[in-house]
């Protein structure tokens, strides 16, 4: 606590103690040194106390206000939330916490400096404290983030917080200058609600993040409200996370491996490998549902390079039982083909495993084409140099570029099922992969389509010329052990005698 009244008190017990010394028989009277020292001593404990008080105060400011943005600081935010909550549990009313996350800030930061970062971060300060509501407690929460508080009247409710959560998206998503730069940033916000949604700060924090995160993988410049079931599928995928990092580990994955054919023939002239998960807590989980966990959470790369070991390990297999293989297509994640190491590695495995490039077909998506096409270009190119075929994915459910096909390496244009499905019933999806197709074959490209599982559909396949099929029609994913009884496996052999 501080006492103001201190170099008095000091001066009283220096004086004091003066008084009784000049009682002693000292031969030089110390009363006037004892004075003097006491008012030395009184005039620089004030000096000092005052410093101390100053830099305590400054102290206190920091912490409560964040020096760049003039916000309240990280931890003055968290504090003011946990007295709203009591206030609005006092009051039987709502609280909404926004927590406002930067869409790219880091391009900035990298793109111009952290000076200019920082600077922008002011102006994204000062735009938020104009939208907002008088009532309304803005936080910086440091990096890219920010935390709005309102607490709400009853007849403020969710399609209030729509509209305050749009018109922030807008203003703060206009453009800024920035020392002659004209930047610009979007913004995703994620809102949970007190005390529906959280009955502490802790808990209300961590759900309003959870709903950020939800609005940027939704394609960011968006919104989000945190709902029970958010937080159901949050808790299961942190759990799928944690027991797929375990099945990598205990090697408790498998590869099955499905047959292509030739659509005229029937013949077997390729196979994908498809990763597939029974998991002893879980039960069956479907790829749909895991790879894109593995993709956000880094295990894709471990993920995949086992994949690729698995396969070459059962190819080493088969063919010393004598089984002839068919090519092996294998689906590549954008994340492999971005480290430099790749190809190096996957050429490793192949003479580890002394593999025919040619017997390894590899599938890419097209996102990795936009998102870095030049490095990717490259690679290709030395994939397709050394006999590896190469295939472009899901083609026409991305950003279809015709320039991928004209100037890149690729063997193959694999139609994905959302059209296949519906190629019957639906004209339009018919005419896209009719057009694909013919497309592709002027580019001197064969062709893929997955997911056939009807006659109707196969029919039509051919006769728009389609060359490759695959699908529960003609065979599904196999173990790698019952592979050779396959009959398409049967019949290829029988053909090689």
């Amino acid at each position: 606590m501080k006492n103001k009244n201190t170099h008095y008190i000091v001066f009283c017990t220096v004086f004091v103690c003066g008084i009784v010394a000049s009682l002693m028989p000292w031969e030089l009277s110390p009363f006037w040194v004892f004075s003097l020292l006491a008012l030395g001593l009184s005039f620089y404990t004030k000096k000092f106390l005052l410093n101390y008080y100053a830099i305590l105060e400054s102290i206190n400011k920091r912490i409560e206000i964040d020096e760049l943005t003039g916000l309240f600081s990280r931890y003055q935010i968290q504090q003011e939330l946990n007295q709203l909550i009591v206030t609005s549990h006092a009051q039987d009313k709502k609280l909404a916490a926004l927590v406002l996350d930067l869409d790219h800030f880091k391009t900035i930061n990298d793109a111009f400096g952290h000076k200019i970062g920082d600077k922008l971060l002011v102006n994204v300060a000062q735009r938020l404290m104009s939208v907002c509501p008088k009532q309304a407690v803005v936080g910086y929460l440091g990096g890219d983030a920010f935390l709005v508080l309102l607490a709400l009247d009853h007849d403020q409710d969710k399609p209030y917080l729509v509209t305050l959560s749009k018109n922030v998206i807008d203003h703060v998503s206009q453009s800024y200058l920035v020392d002659e730069l004209t930047l610009n940033i979007g913004c995703s916000i994620g809102v949970a609600v007190y005390p529906e949604f959280g009955l502490d700060a802790a808990t209300l924090m961590k759900n309003a993040d959870m709903a950020v995160y939800r609005a940027k993988s939704a394609g960011r410049a968006t919104y989000y409200f945190y709902d029970g079931e958010m937080g159901r599928q949050f808790a299961r995928n942190v759990r799928i996370e944690t027991r797929l990092r375990q099945a990598l580990r205990n090697e408790s994955l498998e590869v099955h491996f499905q047959p292509k054919v030739d659509l005229m023939t029937e013949r077997c002239v390729g196979m994908e490998a498809l990763l597939r998960w029974n998991d002893d807590e879980l039960g069956c989980v479907s790829p749909a549902e895991f790879i894109p966990i593995a993709e956000q959470t880094g295990i894709i790369l471990p993920l995949g390079e086992w994949v690729f070991e698995q396969t070459f390990r059962h190819i080493l297999e088969w063919q010393e039982q004598g089984i002839i293989v068919p090519p092996i297509a294998i689906n590549c994640s954008a994340a492999q083909l971005k480290r430099s190491d790749f190809l190096t590695k996957l050429v490793a495995l192949l003479e580890k495993y002394q593999i025919d490039p040619s017997l390894l077909e590899v599938e890419v998506t097209e996102s990795i084409l936009i998102e870095d096409a030049t490095i990717c270009a490259e690679l290709l190119n030395e994939m397709s140099q050394i006999g590896i075929r190469l295939a472009i994915d899901d083609f026409g459910t991305g950003y279809s570029s015709l320039s991928y096909l004209k100037d890149l390496p690729f063997h193959y244009v694999k139609i994905d099922q959302v059209f296949i499905r519906d190629i019957v019933h639906d004209k339009s999806h018919a005419a896209l992969t009719n057009a694909i197709i013919s497309l592709s074959h002027s580019l001197h490209l064969k062709v893929i389509a997955e997911g056939i599982t009807s006659l109707e559909q196969l029919a039509l396949l051919r006769e728009y010329g389609c060359d490759i099929g695959q699908g529960y029609l003609f065979s599904k994913a196999l173990g790698a052990d019952s592979l050779a009884s396959d009959p398409m496996i049967v019949a290829l052999n029988q053909q090689a005698l």
